[in-house]
């Protein structure tokens, strides 16, 4: 596992290098209205940059939300369970921390510790 830290989109590393281009974007969702309309920019502004750098990225929450109930406890198990399943077919996971980690993401960025993915902050 490697781990690189971002000041700017220089700091991503460029999916060139990376046989498994695979990038599954971890950023908070849950929120008041605001919150979710603000995470939900930037969780699309990182996937933008991810694209631009060559990587195919995934972020499960810009689309799981729309046919589950992130506010039914099931279904919210659901969609982590999903998204889990997807981040393990990625070889890198980018982490959107400008908004601080959410419980969701501790729970990603905790499964891809300890595996060959390349973990991007």
């Amino acid at each position: 596992m490697s781990v690189w830290h971002r000041g700017g989109a220089a700091g991503f590393i460029p999916a060139a290098r990376k046989e498994n281009k695979l990038a599954y974007i971890c950023s908070p969702y849950r929120g008041n209205a605001y919150k979710r309309i603000r995470n939900i920019a930037y969780a699309r502004h990182i996937t933008r940059v991810a694209l631009e750098l060559g990587y195919t990225p995934i972020a499960t929450h810009l689309y799981l939300p729309q046919i589950l109930n992130d506010d039914i406890p099931a279904q919210r198990r659901r969609g982590l369970k999903a998204g889990k399943d997807i981040l393990n077919t990625c070889g890198t996971i980018i982490i959107g921390a400008k908004y601080g980690i959410s419980e969701g993401m501790a729970s990603e960025i905790e499964a891809a510790t300890g595996k060959d993915t390349i973990i991007i902050i």
